[in-house]
């Protein structure tokens, strides 16, 4: 049987849940940002705001500028995520294959309860309305409905929002024609251009290419292009979650600044956060790597691995501020900092150093008074878990107060 599959991709999900949750938001322009400050960017407008021109990834000073009426939100990730949880949870009445692809976007396969093209439009019609129902008015999702995941992902972005496109067999060709190669899914900017460089212009022209050169071009990613231009692909809805390859914090400061006290304690409370995701999802991190923007925008980076797994957010740090302080340059006035922990592993995998005490790690303790230190550790994740991130901070964080932003709507992810 042909395989029937759904992408639900949710309508200006940070903004129309917000909008779901404040009468006052409904009807007007809207912007989701990191935090209350013109040093951010949208992470998402809403459908509102759009129409007038704000777009994803704007800095926040671009988008007053172009909507001065337009209503700036900090992001609330927990929010966000509980709404994911609630979708997704409810997709599964409709399917046991169902594929968080990320926040706001899953992949169905329905084959077995749609039957045909026409039961998979009905199918999408009442997951539609039970969406409604579930979550409230305000959040929409667009469907895409297809043979495989690839056209049904480029389905989804046809009609929004609140639309339902089909894209048969029949008519993948015909479908990709219609659109440029950096609408599907795996062709970015750098490939498009690459693509456009060997005279390839279209999905036509990328079906004309022979393979031969692509693969010669592209490795295996030949291959991949070029049954992608003829419609075709073998990847499976996939019902195991994969587990992150890394977890990640930027931040954009206040100032540009050359002071490495502040950046100090801005890397720190960073590294805590990292370090309780990585704690609460049950993982270590045996790499760290960091990231330095300047004021012109410029940057640079480093990474650094251990030879102990670790999940303690002050071993992140001291690791982290070596690996700043070893590749800024000193001329410029610091504007943004990132750390990213990864080569991730399971605990069960590893014995991590989690000391929140050691300068050196946990290697600096042993017997009860290693297990005395963890033993706090995971206190303190037990209140944070009950009450919330704010609910303990180190002192030497006291004079910094962090902006409200969304930095844990996903791994890796700045806002």
């Amino acid at each position: 049987m042909q395989k029937i599959i759904l992408h639900i991709d949710m309508n200006s999900y940070f903004a129309s849940v917000e909008q779901q949750a404040n009468p006052f938001l409904r009807g007007k322009p809207i912007g989701i940002t990191g935090k209350r400050s013109e040093r951010s960017i949208i992470a998402t407008a809403s459908i509102e705001a759009k129409k007038l021109g704000v777009k994803t990834a704007m800095s926040t000073w671009q988008a007053k500028k172009i909507c001065p009426s337009l209503i700036l939100i900090a992001g609330d990730p927990e929010k966000y995520s509980e709404i994911t949880h609630r979708f997704n949870k409810l997709f599964f009445e409709f399917t046991p294959f169902v594929q968080e692809f990320s926040v706001d976007e899953s992949f169905l396969d329905i084959t077995e309860q749609a039957k045909d093209w026409f039961g998979a439009v009905y199918l999408a019609q009442q997951l539609r309305e039970r969406l409604r129902e579930e979550c409230g008015e305000w959040i929409t999702a667009s469907i895409g409905i297809a043979p495989n995941k690839l056209l049904a992902k480029l389905s989804s972005d046809l009609v929004k929002p609140n639309g339902i496109t089909l894209t048969r067999s029949e008519d993948a060709i015909a479908r990709l024609d219609s659109v440029k190669l950096t609408d599907l899914c795996g062709i970015g900017p750098r490939m498009g251009k690459r693509l456009n460089d060997l005279g390839i212009m279209n999905f036509k022209r990328l079906r004309e290419f022979p393979l031969e050169e692509l693969v010669d071009e592209f490795g295996s990613y030949g291959t991949w292009l070029h049954e992608a231009a003829h419609g075709r692909e073998a990847f499976e809805v996939n019902v195991e979650e994969e587990d992150p390859k890394s977890v990640g914090h930027s931040y954009t400061l206040p100032k540009d600044t050359f002071d490495p006290v502040l950046m100090q304690r801005y890397l720190l409370g960073m590294c805590e956060k990292v370090a309780w995701r990585m704690r609460r999802d049950g993982f270590v991190a045996n790499a760290v790597s960091i990231y330095v923007r300047y004021g012109d925008f410029s940057g640079n980076g480093k990474q650094h691995v251990f030879k102990e797994s670790t999940a303690d957010g002050l071993r992140l740090f001291e690791i982290a501020w070596r690996l700043v302080d070893s590749v800024r340059d000193k001329s410029k006035p610091v504007r943004l900092l990132g750390i990213s922990a990864s080569h991730l592993t399971h605990t069960s995998e590893s014995k991590p150093t989690m000391s929140i005490f050691s300068a050196g790690g946990g290697s600096a303790f042993g017997g009860k008074k290693e297990q005395k230190h963890l033993s706090v550790l995971s206190a303190l994740d037990k209140i944070q878990s009950r009450y919330g991130s704010k609910s303990w901070t180190r002192a030497s964080l006291l004079p910094i107060a962090f902006q409200d932003r969304a930095s844990g709507l996903g791994y890796d992810h700045e806002l």
